[in-house]
Order: structure tokens, then C-alpha cells, then sequence
């Protein structure tokens, strides 16, 4: 059995303790140290050279930031816990891996250690993964742009429709989110998704067809059955998209 080391950063001893307790449960695991501020933290972190860290972000001294600005060259896989959700975008513009929000359910702590667990190789080699932070009010979840096959608006609302892949890692097949479509526009890569109507967003990755039906046109996307209209003006772009797809596939 490959064991892990951990190192447990926060000010709280009620948060340490409760982290110490949900750790215990994997044999993987062994917390080498714990630390309750920032300038503890970075002693910590670099001599032990853990392989994960749970850090607090609002700290004596240095918060959570300036520790992982300061261990950046360390490798180790980095889960934020603060009891701040408005931390989460900057979060992960670090390497952190996982945000969660105390107090976290141990059933959401375990999911983190589990992700850690069962990765196929070290974090270090792996690709970034390219992420988007959602609220759905219980919780902010974090989706792979891998795990979106497209965007829907409806009404005040928009509904994030989850690959196969995304259902399962969630638990559900749709995401519903008060964010605007200009808003998912302007955090996805214009390379992978397309605002091909007012109100959806593809991602392109996905696309099998386009399909023209009674003087409009239609997208089909894998793992999905739904008719996805394009706006006229995004019709030219799409096909030069699908012609290049084509042109590799030669």
C-alpha cells in the first residue's frame, strides 16, 4: 500500500480535530504534522515534504495564500477548508485541488481524500484540469470543463447539463445556476465552447452534427437527445469548425 503523508493546517483545534478524525479512516493516509499558523505551516510543509496539505485560509500572521505562494515548489496536493466561500476563486488560481467550506461534511471530506486516492498518476505530471466554481446555494461545486456538455438558459436561470462522466462525479445530471450566460462565456475558453444561440453554450468537444429543419438550424451533441438551436450568425463558424474536424480526422 502506497501511504500518503498529510500535514493539517489551521488556527481552529476544533477544525484540526474534526479533519484528524475523518483521516484516521484511511489506512493510505499518515498526518505527519499539524500546524495552527502560516509561519508554522511553511516550516512544516518544507521540511516534512507532505504529499497532500488541508490549509486554512484566514490565519495569524500569513493566511493560507501566502503559505501556498511560499510551498509552490514543494509538491504536494493542496485542499483549501475555510469557512469563507467568497476565497474560492483565487483559490484556485494556486494549485489547489479542492475548496471546501467549513464546517465540511465528512462525507465531503472523504470525497476530496478519495480524489486524491484513486489518481491514476502523481498530480505533478497530470494535465491542469480546467475548472469552473458554481453555487448552488447548499454548496459550491467545482466542474471539470470535461464534465459539461452544454448550457441552457431558462428563464432567471441557467442549467449546466453534465457529460456521463460529470453525472457520476456529482450525482446528478443537471447543475442549476444563477449565473448569467455572459458570465459562463467569459470564464470557458472560447476554443472548447461556443455561445451558438442567446441562450445556449456548446462545448464543441461534444458536437456530432449540425442539422438544418425547417429553415433553422440544430446542433446534436453525445449523451444527448436534445435539438440545440444555432442563431444564423454563428451557422458560418460552425461549419468551418466542423470542416477542420474533419480535415484531422483524414
Amino acid at each position: 500500500m502506497n501511504t500518503k503523508t498529510v500535514i493539517i493546517v489551521d488556527d481552529e483545534p476544533a477544525a484540526r480535530r474534526n479533519l484528524r478524525d475523518v483521516i484516521h479512516n484511511f489506512a493510505e493516509l499518515q498526518i505527519v504534522a499539524e500546524a495552527a499558523d502560516g509561519k508554522s505551516a511553511i516550516e512544516q510543509i518544507m521540511i516534512k515534504r507532505p504529499d497532500i496539505v488541508f490549509l486554512d485560509i484566514e490565519m495569524p500572521e500569513l493566511n493560507g495564500f501566502d503559505v501556498a505562494k511560499a510551498t509552490q515548489d514543494v509538491n504536494y496536493q493542496l485542499i483549501f477548508m475555510t469557512a469563507y466561500e467568497h476565497y474560492a476563486l483565487k483559490a484556485f488560481d494556486t494549485k489547489a485541488i479542492d475548496y471546501l467550506v467549513k464546517p465540511a461534511r465528512p462525507e465531503l471530506v472523504t470525497k476530496s481524500i478519495n480524489k486524491i486516492i484513486h489518481q491514476q498518476s502523481c498530480y505533478h505530471t497530470k494535465k491542469p484540469i480546467e475548472r469552473l466554481i458554481l453555487s448552488d446555494h447548499a454548496e459550491q461545486k467545482v466542474i471539470e470543463f470535461d464534465h459539461i456538455n452544454f448550457i441552457e438558459s431558462i428563464g432567471r436561470y441557467r442549467r449546466v447539463h453534465l457529460t456521463e462522466h460529470g453525472a457520476q462525479a456529482h450525482n446528478t445530471e443537471t447543475i442549476i445556476s444563477e449565473h448569467t450566460l455572459d458570465s459562463f462565456e467569459a470564464q470557458l475558453p472560447s476554443s472548447q465552447f461556443y455561445r451558438l444561440h442567446r441562450s445556449y453554450i456548446i462545448h464543441a468537444i461534444r458536437l456530432i452534427e449540425l442539422k438544418y429543419q425547417n429553415r433553422k438550424h440544430f446542433v446534436r451533441l453525445a449523451g444527448t437527445d436534445a435539438h440545440i438551436p444555432v442563431s444564423r450568425s454563428f451557422v458560418g463558424t460552425l461549419k468551418a469548425h466542423i470542416a477542420q474536424g474533419r480535415k484531422r480526422d483524414k
